[in-house]
């Protein structure tokens, strides 16, 4: 694994909580060989041992006994390398990483099909559904004209609270930012970069080609306030940041 960070540290509590559930399910032990981690003494919520935990990430990917690699450190630069490295090896790679993804999705696909491997990334956009699954297997012989949906949890989360008790966006901000709800850097949430990462994976899905994240239209709900609250609701309206994606036409472009 790469990456043992606030995600890393918690997939690494995790598989160690549910080993033998895991195990039950799946027919197959697993082993968490390695952690390659930025720093050893870097804050995590879940402790990882000393003895499982490098800086070497080349390590880890090159490591003939390491069958599956996750990444886990997030961004469209390292995470890049990594990814690619350990595909050119034939190795299956597991990510969330919808910002990467969104950026090099092509790239990357085309790299698993080159080496004969697997890019699995469920967890990238609403993994709890499972919406990936569902398009690309499920609906795979229907024709997807729409799709609309809260894909970002932290947005829904604000204008909830705004809703309910009337309060201040910064106040609501500032408080699930305190709970853990929010990111300490909240913009790729608020100003709605994440839902767009989100679409663009999920239309490239839908339709077939690769959508350029740049051609996806982008509004965020820093600038939402009360009053815009209280009025939607007089007009029996409630108001959330919605992802959507609509076939135009024949041409199936995109529209977020």
């Amino acid at each position: 694994m790469i990456g043992g960070g606030t995600v890393g540290s918690g997939v690494f509590h995790a598989l160690e909580l549910n080993a033998k559930l895991l195990a039950s399910r799946i027919g197959v032990k697993i082993k968490l060989r390695k952690v390659a981690v930025k720093a050893f003494d870097e804050p995590r919520p879940y402790p990882i041992p000393a003895s499982s935990m490098t800086m070497d990430w080349q390590a880890v990917v090159n490591d003939p006994t390491v069958d599956v690699v996750i990444e886990l450190v997030g961004g469209t630069g390292i995470a890049r390398t990594i990814i690619l490295a350990a595909l050119k090896l034939g190795k299956p790679v597991i990510t969330a990483n919808k910002a990467l993804l969104s950026a090099h999705g092509e790239e990357l696909f085309a790299a698993a099909k080159e080496y004969r491997t697997n890019l699995y990334y469920e967890a990238s956009v609403c993994g709890g559904i499972p919406i990936i699954k569902s398009l690309r297997e499920g609906l795979v012989g229907n024709r997807i004209t729409h799709l609309y949906g809260i894909v970002n949890g932290t947005c829904n989360y604000i204008l909830t609270r705004m809703k309910l008790e009337g309060a201040d966006f910064a106040k609501v901000l500032t408080e699930a930012q305190a709970q853990g709800y929010a990111e300490a850097e909240p913009s790729l949430d608020i100003d709605g970069h994440d839902a767009q990462h989100k679409l663009g994976i999920l239309a490239s899905l839908a339709h077939g080609f690769w959508v350029n994240p740049k051609d996806i239209y982008v509004e965020g709900i820093r600038h939402i306030t009360p009053l815009d609250i209280r009025f939607a609701g007089q007009l029996g309206y409630t108001i959330k940041l919605l992802g959507i994606i609509k076939s135009r036409n024949s041409s199936l472009k995109t529209e977020s």
